[in-house]
């Protein structure tokens, strides 16, 4: 989606052709990596630590941080089209555009990947031994 609908992915905030997508995105990614291994450590030493609750309220708080972002741009990630498109108002609902095979495989791809990773979480992380 990064290179088929840049301007998609940045939500319609900016042109994408303003902006050093390579460089952007590649930040994003490590954002992304950070976020989700800070998440991790932090949960797994709180699991390690027999504090279940402390873990649990990890998890909920990035569910509700990634439920809060998801509600606030709902309406740009359901419309397909360019940034003059989209200040147009003249976008196509996603799930009619051309990308809407591409988004069901991602979303597969993310769900599975999702429940791998909790689960490995849950069964690998309570073995660590904190120092």
């Amino acid at each position: 989606m990064v290179w088929n609908a840049p301007d998609w992915m940045l939500s319609y905030f900016v042109p994408a052709a303003t902006m050093p997508l390579t460089t952007l995105h590649a930040l994003f990614a490590l954002c992304l990596v950070v976020a989700g291994l800070a998440g991790q450590i932090l949960t797994a030493v709180l699991i390690q630590r027999g504090h279940s609750l402390g873990a649990w309220s990890v998890f909920f708080g990035g569910l509700l941080i990634f439920g809060s972002l998801w509600a606030l741009t709902f309406d740009r990630y359901m419309a397909m089209g360019s940034y003059v498109d989209f200040m147009n108002g003249q976008t196509t609902p996603i799930h009619v555009s051309e990308m809407a095979g591409a988004m069901n495989m991602i979303g597969i791809i993310q769900g599975i990947g999702i429940g791998a990773l909790t689960l490995w979480l849950y069964t690998d992380s309570k073995r660590l031994r904190a120092r």
